[in-house]
This record gives C-alpha cells, sequence and structure tokens, in this order.
C-alpha cells in the first residue's frame, strides 16, 4: 500500500487496482480495515450486467424448503425480532463463526453504557463476547449492566452475527432453530 497526501480532506491510495481517492474518514477506515476497496475492470462490470442477475445460488444439502423460506423472510426483517416472534420463549442460539471472533465490539453500534461494560469486563472482541454469553453467570454477572442492556447486547450481538452469515450458512441456522424446537 501506498499512500500520498494531496490536501486536507483527501488522500490518494495505491492499490493492485490503480489509485482510488479517499477522504479523511475512509482512509481512517482503510487503515483500520473497516473498508475494502474493491474493483473490477469495466469490460467484465458490463459484461455482468448485460448477462442479467446471478442464478440463485443452490440450497443446501439438509435444508428444508421451510428454512429456505425463514432466511428469506428474516431478510426483509430484523432477523433477532422475527425469531422472537416466529418461535417465542426460545432461547435465541447466537451464530457466532470462528472467523467472527477477532471483531471488535465497536462495530456493534451499543450504547454507551453496554459498551463500557462490556469492555469492563474484557469482552473486546466478538469470540469474547461468544464467551462470556456461554458462560455459567452470562452477562448477568457484569457490573452496572441491567436486563435492558443485557437485551440490547444479545440484540446487536446476534444481529451482527446473523448477518456476516453467507445465505447457505442463514439456511442452516433456520433448519437447526426448527430441529431444536420441533
Amino acid at each position: 500500500m501506498r499512500c500520498i497526501f494531496i490536501r486536507e480532506e483527501s488522500f490518494e491510495v495505491r492499490t493492485n487496482w490503480g489509485w482510488f481517492r479517499l477522504d479523511e474518514g475512509a482512509y481512517r477506515d482503510y487503515l483500520a480495515g473497516k473498508l475494502w476497496i474493491c474493483w473490477k475492470p469495466r469490460g467484465l462490470r458490463r459484461a455482468q450486467e448485460e448477462s442479467g442477475p446471478l442464478p440463485e445460488p443452490p440450497a443446501p444439502p439438509n435444508v428444508s424448503e421451510e428454512a429456505l423460506r425463514l432466511r428469506d423472510e428474516a431478510a426483509r426483517r430484523d432477523a433477532y425480532l422475527f425469531l422472537r416472534e416466529r418461535f417465542p420463549g426460545v432461547q435465541a442460539e447466537i451464530p457466532c463463526k470462528a472467523r467472527m471472533s477477532r471483531l471488535s465490539i465497536s462495530e456493534l453500534s451499543l450504547s454507551v453504557r453496554s459498551s463500557n461494560c462490556l469492555m469492563r469486563a474484557g469482552a473486546d472482541t466478538f469470540g469474547a463476547l461468544r464467551d462470556l454469553i456461554r458462560s455459567e453467570t452470562g452477562l448477568r454477572a457484569v457490573r452496572n449492566l441491567g436486563s435492558k442492556s443485557e437485551e440490547e447486547i444479545r440484540h446487536c450481538f446476534f444481529s451482527a452475527c446473523y448477518y456476516l452469515l453467507t445465505p447457505n450458512e442463514k439456511a442452516r441456522y433456520w433448519q437447526e432453530v426448527m430441529d431444536r424446537n420441533a
């Protein structure tokens, strides 16, 4: 990576695809790994536009049509609230995969109180938060964390993890939920 400072609000970044101009906020996100610069050659982009939409990926094995329908319906709504509505009284199993373990909890958009409580408890990554939630005492052991903050953390964490799943992983998740609650 090579960067040249152009003026106060603009930076140019050299990537494998050429030079890109970024404002200061985007440049900071790029350095922190929160912004990826992706580019397709014009010819490839035009060929994809002319060929039409991509075909639907095949359904994963051992997943019912009902699970696919639930996945599609959850995509149109808040997945956490949809799960609570569709399966009332069921404890939501958070679909956190190993590849998500190193993500920072700053990605969750939590309130200041919830974020500070988690930082104080040492749960500053998705993996640490998952371990804290699964522990014997759970989130209740965190000092100054009430029931509203606990619900906010569970909601935000579930939503962030669910959003990072591939479509096939989402379908498998809904199949597991249906199998557990059959």
